[in-house]
């Protein structure tokens, strides 16, 4: 059983694995007692190397068409008991929850289009491609999904799905791992939250530090100038560095956290949530004002007392050799 919570604190240690020696196959065999702990980050997002066990899992599960029908048009009516085989402790208005089913379902779409490029052929009939379906899925199954698949409107859905992912620049060079995930360990390496601004340049350039295209270092530019010229701005808000360089947020998402937060969640859902997250920003913003007044003046300080150091060098070296001429006479 994969368990979650935002600050676990197992009271049996016993029946935790080392996650260096637990495979997927232990993860997934029931009845074990296992248990593989998850870290949540603040937006409740999965993070740490625990979730390479989560995502392998998901691997797993989304391909099995035993347990989530193959055939089902939409996530959302797929029934099944294995959906939850996850266990969540101190979930926050079940956030968590929708946040690991939304992974589990965006794993299954994108397994059912892989399996439908891969086995359909145009140039077969129907029964042909039944016939030559992908194992473990049976004919009725695998017909009802091709009927829907191959329906007028879904192939015009999936055309214009192409011609936009065509289109899209903002890809990122992070891997396989998640954007929470890059964001965590980065924040945990510097010792402090980066901002969104700096997730997208550290996920926008290539090894050699040049950007991946032309319209990200636009982007990655813009960012640099607003957070040099406005150290507020890299603090998590509606408008940080990186919501002025790409100007209006999307609707239903907040861009450059992952998958999982939305607007409402991060931002806010009415006036008073809005108006308490302004005076925070408004707080940090005068905060983050007064260090810089106070890294300021120690520079003006130092800079006094190396002046202050140097005349009373000059004076000394005057006085020794006013002494060494008294000497003299």
């Amino acid at each position: 059983m994969l368990k979650s919570a935002r600050d676990a604190r197992p009271q049996n240690f016993g029946m935790l694995k080392q996650l260096v020696k637990l495979s997927v196959k232990e993860a997934m065999t029931p009845p074990n007692g296992r248990k593989v702990v998850l870290r949540f980050n603040s937006a409740l997002q999965p993070v740490g190397d625990e979730t390479g066990v989560l995502s392998s899992v998901m691997g797993l599960l989304r391909s099995d068409y035993t347990k989530f029908p193959i055939c089902e048009r939409d996530w959302r009516k797929v029934r099944s008991r294995d959906k939850e085989m996850f266990h969540f402790e101190e979930d926050n208005r079940g956030i968590i929850k929708g946040i690991i089913f939304k992974m589990l379902g965006r794993a299954w779409k994108e397994t059912r289009n892989r399996l439908y490029h891969h086995c359909y052929d145009l140039e077969l009939s129907l029964a042909a491609n039944i016939e030559n379906r992908p194992n473990k899925i049976t004919a009725d199954h695998w017909k009802r999904f091709l009927d829907y698949r191959n329906g007028e409107e879904i192939q015009e859905k999936c055309k214009k799905n192409a011609e936009n992912r065509s289109k899209q620049l903002y890809t990122h060079t992070g891997g396989l791992k998640s954007l929470a995930r890059l964001g965590e360990e980065e924040s945990e390496r510097q010792g402090r939250i980066v901002s969104r601004g700096e997730l997208y340049l550290l996920t926008h350039k290539k090894t050699d530090g040049s950007y991946i295209h032309d319209a990200a270092r636009a982007i990655g530019k813009r960012i640099e100038a607003i957070e040099q010229g406005d150290e507020s701005s890299r603090l998590l808000s509606q408008n940080d560095s990186l919501a002025q360089a790409l100007e209006k947020e999307c609707s239903g998402r907040v861009r450059g956290m992952g998958l999982g937060p939305t607007s409402s969640q991060v931002f806010g859902m009415n006036s008073h949530q809005l108006s308490n997250g302004f005076e925070r920003e408004e707080t940090q913003r005068v905060l983050l004002e007064l260090q810089a007044k106070l890294a300021a003046e120690k520079l003006k300080r130092k800079a006094v007392e190396d002046e202050v150091a140097a005349e009373k060098t000059k004076r000394q070296v005057v006085e020794n050799e006013v002494a060494a001429e008294k000497t003299k006479r």
